[in-house]
């Protein structure tokens, strides 16, 4: 790793690789695999009342390896924040919000501090705040999209802006080629979601799994924005044929009750088991993605979140393996790529 790396490698991190912080899918295994790995594994929120016993089992799984919480601030509640201060996780992400002071109050805990940005605006708010480290979102990437544009036009910009702050990629980073195209773009490192679902350790179910090894395109939405409207890119399915346009939007109507719910999302508790009633023709639809735990129907009808080109991805494979590939970009020996060329 690199100078600007120093922190991360006081941690412990061995390589520059991020698993995005996916509710529902990066639980403790997946985290714990990816940590024990060498990389930076990543709890996805959850709801309050799971928080706390599952960063304690993400951090017994890691062995002493450090391990990331992803703090989604739509989401993020006031225990949140406590619990991953009175546990002292060594990571955290921020993402979806911009809060200078909850920068500032994770530093003072001792706390590595990134934070997802979508937009140069962002990542000037964002290192102006003091941030540690910055992911850059490129709309390419799967899941709740913030970036706007190409990640070969953002990267090179805020990585200019960011000066000794590390910089990682997201958006498309599936294998050692992507990720060597984003080191020669300035990153620092990378992080990814989608290539992290189809592993054998995330809590993915099997039919969404598959879903992402057989895929050739996604589809960006609103339709998955109950309780939270944001855009999301997604594998097409039963409901987002049967109710979005040839852009991917939903109904007004649709879009105008996903405003109305969203004003009280923190008083609803994150639980899967809550998305159980979703069915395809009623596009009344959350975001929760498809878990292990909820009946393969589901398919239809929940949020398959995938990045753009999914279909380089062909297999499911062991987190260990991805992280080891990807690291190879940043091999400071030089990649099996550029040895090779």
């Amino acid at each position: 790793m690199g100078d600007k790396l120093s922190g991360l490698r006081e941690l412990g991190v061995s390589y520059p690789v991020m698993q995005a912080g996916m509710p529902g899918i990066a639980g403790p295994e997946l985290a714990a695999a990816v940590s024990l790995a060498g990389g930076i594994g990543t709890l996805g929120i959850m709801d309050v009342s799971e928080w706390g016993t599952a960063l304690a089992l993400t951090r017994r799984l890691c062995q002493g390896r450090p391990f990331n919480a992803n703090l989604l601030l739509p989401f993020t509640r006031a225990r949140h924040i406590e619990l991953v201060i009175a546990q002292q996780v060594p990571m955290v992400t921020l993402f979806w919000g911009r809060d200078a002071a909850l920068i500032q109050r994770l530093k003072q805990a001792g706390i590595f501090t990134f934070q997802q940005v979508g937009s140069v605006d962002e990542a000037r708010f964002a290192l102006d705040a003091g941030i540690d480290a910055l992911i850059v979102q490129g709309r390419e990437a799967g899941g709740h999209v913030r970036g706007t544009s190409l990640l070969k036009v953002i990267l090179p910009a805020i990585v200019g802006e960011a000066g000794e702050v590390p910089v990682f990629a997201a958006g498309g980073m599936y294998t050692e080629q992507d990720a060597l195209a984003a080191r020669h773009m300035g990153a620092s490192g990378v992080s990814t979601g989608t290539r992290f679902v189809a592993t054998n350790e995330s809590r993915a179910h099997d039919a969404y799994k598959r879903g992402l090894v057989e895929a050739d395109d996604t589809v960006v939405t609103t339709l998955f924005g109950l309780n939270w409207d944001a855009p999301h890119r997604v594998l097409p399915n039963e409901a987002t044929r049967r109710w979005c346009d040839a852009q991917g939007q939903a109904p007004a109507w649709v879009r105008g009750l996903h405003k109305l719910t969203g004003l009280g999302r923190r008083l609803m508790p994150m639980k899967a088991e809550l998305t159980h009633w979703q069915r395809a023709a009623m596009p009344l639809l959350t975001g929760a993605a498809l878990e292990a735990s909820m009946p393969a129907r589901m398919a239809g009808c929940t949020a398959l979140y995938a990045g753009a080109d999914v279909g380089r991805i062909r297999s499911v494979m062991p987190a260990a393996e991805v992280v080891r590939e990807l690291a190879a970009a940043f091999d400071q020996r030089g990649s099996r790529a550029g040895r090779a060329a």
